[in-house]
């Protein structure tokens, strides 16, 4: 993903429609001085995010750069970090706000952390189970250890602090749940990288009320062929949300016949994970066709929300195709 690498911005970016006028309401009713980050006090985030409304790509680029270093230092969300998620949602949602593509990326990190689609179907009663237990009086101990350069935690410490850690990064996730609704109405946005980039973000919040909907209504002409895609393997991965749904199926089934490869690709790669070896016909010779032609190798390289590219996703749901083959047949 793109905040694995580097951070791009883009210096013209599109005009857009009418926008929310303040996404920013509220920014200094946070007690930001009560409030920690990787590195301390975080009275600094505030003129951060202001920074990313900015005309200037440069500074754009080192305000996104220094939250990803603070509220999501290497992967681990702090104390912080739940306020913040509620504001950079405001700016993606206001779209005079420029490189909003790079900002729901910005989003995923601090709400869903970096997780892989192997995770996926994602369970939180699970994925932060490590949680359970933290009290206020917890928190406060380990940000005692923390930044306490004289203390050296012993065991129990430690082990406070892993579930610390957990309690934040639980803590950020709800705070992104919470916007699920918004998550929904950006697959419908002019900008197809905002779209995608949404579709995705919702494979992590499965109990969004309407998302198999939504993510099935998605159209899958050449205009939105960025956002079909990430909402076929959306679908795919989608546990109980969309079992058994017969309406996704006939929708998956249906795309298998796109005109644009990548959308046929995904949707096939959706069916094989649904349905394992038991593939609708069709599904598996586009995922033959997509591996022999190497589809989706390098398309959509910026934009793209995914871990993996495309084709990286047929080979993954062909090689599942071919253990369970094995396993059924052994059984045989």
């Amino acid at each position: 993903m793109w905040y694995r690498s580097r951070v791009r911005m883009l210096s013209t970016p599109p005009p857009p429609p009418p926008s929310t006028p303040t996404p920013l309401a509220g920014l200094d009713a946070v007690p930001w001085n009560r409030l920690h980050h990787a590195y301390g006090v975080a009275t600094d985030v505030p003129g951060h995010l202001r920074s990313l409304r900015s005309g200037d790509p440069d500074v754009r680029q080192n305000a996104c750069a220094a939250l990803l270093g603070t509220v999501y230092h290497q992967g681990t969300r702090w104390q912080a970090t739940r306020y913040v998620v509620q504001f950079v949602v405001g700016l993606v949602e206001s779209r005079d706000t420029p490189d909003r593509a790079i900002l729901i990326g910005l989003l995923r990190a601090l709400a869903v952390g970096d997780r892989e689609d192997g995770e996926l179907p994602f369970s939180p009663a699970v994925a932060f189970a490590g949680a359970r237990g933290v009290t206020s009086e917890t928190e406060r101990t380990v940000l005692t250890w923390l930044y306490d350069e004289e203390t050296r935690p012993d065991e129990a410490q430690l082990a406070a602090t892993d579930a610390v850690a957990a309690y934040w990064a639980q803590a950020a996730y709800e705070a992104g749940a919470r916007h699920g609704y918004r998550y929904l109405n950006w697959l419908s946005d002019y900008d197809p990288a905002v779209a995608a980039g949404a579709a995705e973000l919702l494979a992590w919040f499965p109990e969004t009320p309407g998302v198999v909907p939504a993510l099935i209504a998605v159209p899958d002409d050449e205009a939105h062929a960025l956002a079909r895609s990430s909402a076929n393997l959306s679908l795919g991965h989608l546990g109980h949300s969309a079992a058994g749904n017969i309406e996704v199926d006939a929708r998956l089934v249906e795309l298998l016949g796109a005109q644009h490869l990548t959308v046929a690709l995904t949707a096939a790669v959706a069916l094989a994970y649904r349905h394992g070896t038991a593939l609708p016909p069709g599904a598996l010779t586009v995922l033959q066709e997509a591996r022999n032609r190497k589809v989706g190798r390098r398309e959509w390289s910026d934009s793209w929300p995914w871990d993996r590219p495309p084709a990286a996703f047929a080979d993954l749901a062909l090689r599942r195709a071919a253990a369970g083959r094995a396993r059924d047949q052994r059984g045989r």
